[in-house]
């Protein structure tokens, strides 16, 4: 499969800009999409069903895996197993794998973060 940046949904989700190039109907074994944010993500949550896999592509941060704080630079990669709540600080632009596909149901909101 070959997914084309043109062809991708914008939205913008907690302060994150993202391009998401597929989700589970085009493949439910895992969905990607490319993220900017000048401030970082401003919800903490967890996925109960897919891991979620970052490779930091430009900036740096702070990434906040079950209230545990890790400092991230561009190269980097971030896994979040399923059901670990997270957030993340910074001025990032990175790739996100979930696998499986995400699936909002399978989302739970933890708490809003200043950032």
């Amino acid at each position: 499969m070959i997914f084309k940046r043109k062809d991708a949904f914008r939205v913008s989700k907690h302060s994150v800009a993202m391009e998401i190039y597929n989700g589970k109907e085009q493949c439910p074994q895992a969905a990607v999409a490319y993220q900017e944010t000048e401030t970082g993500h401003a919800q903490e949550f967890a996925h109960n069903r897919s891991a979620f896999i970052f490779y930091i592509i430009e900036g740096a941060g702070t990434w906040y895996i079950e209230d545990q704080p890790y400092e991230v630079e561009a190269t980097d990669v971030v896994i979040v197993p399923p059901g670990k709540k997270f957030y993340y600080k910074g001025k990032l632009k990175q790739i996100c794998i979930t696998a499986p596909a995400w699936e909002e149901e399978y989302e739970t909101q933890i708490r809003p973060v200043d950032l």
